[in-house]
């Protein structure tokens, strides 16, 4: 089961990965308003074992601390997330709200795959795509044929390569060689908009050639 909470500022989308039999499941990138999100959490009687990060930009962690503490949970990121999470001017905090950091548990990297110990056919693979951010990453399941994308790519664009450590044509060739060989059916979930799929960017999203 996928759940979309949208929330902040910045209209930032908080999922919940879960399965449906054990109540067991992932939070990924709770950007903001921890107390709405505990909250929902508790009502819906969901196990929460792992907070997973899609890329260290402010409003993808602004909850994450205050959900560690209260869910006692690990926070998880790839490996090039770490300096992000420990420097306010990498994850853009001090630009937008107060600044802060935080740091990981446990860090993943291309390939890893982040499994669910009350199912262990609920699991994540961790597709490394940068470009956006150093450590940007999609986490994919093929059981359940969604991607959670963060600020990789959108419903008719990519994410912004304006930030620190961000490289636009490194990240148009991530998208190519590793988002759009994802079955065509795949949904990808980003981090602000709408839903879209792997077959419909790659037939329409501007950024790319229609041949694709």
């Amino acid at each position: 089961m996928i759940v979309n909470m949208t929330v902040g500022m910045i209209q930032e989308h908080t999922y919940f990965f879960i399965d449906e039999t054990t109540k067991h499941g992932f939070i990924v990138d709770p950007g903001d308003e921890g107390k709405r999100i505990l909250k929902y959490i508790q009502q819906e009687g969901f196990v929460i074992e792992k907070i997973l990060i899609t890329h260290g930009h402010f409003d993808h962690i602004g909850a994450v601390s205050y959900l560690r503490e209260a869910l006692n949970v690990p926070v998880v990121i790839h490996t090039e997330g770490k300096k992000y999470l420990e420097d306010a001017s990498l994850n853009l905090s001090f630009s937008f709200q107060g600044a802060f950091t935080l740091k990981a548990d446990e860090y993943v990297n291309e390939g890893d795959e982040i499994t669910l110990a009350a199912n262990p056919e609920m699991k994540l693979t961790v597709i490394h795509v940068p470009g956006h951010t150093l450590d940007g990453v999609a986490f994919y399941s093929s059981k359940e044929n969604v991607a959670f994308v963060g600020d990789i790519i959108f419903e008719g664009s990519v994410g912004r390569s304006d930030f620190p450590g961000g490289n636009g044509a490194l990240l148009l060739q991530g998208i190519r060689e590793k988002i759009f060989i994802l079955p065509d059916e795949t949904v990808l979930c980003p981090g602000h908009g709408e839903p879209t799929t792997v077959g419909k960017e790659k037939a329409t999203n501007p950024y790319f050639n229609m041949d694709l």
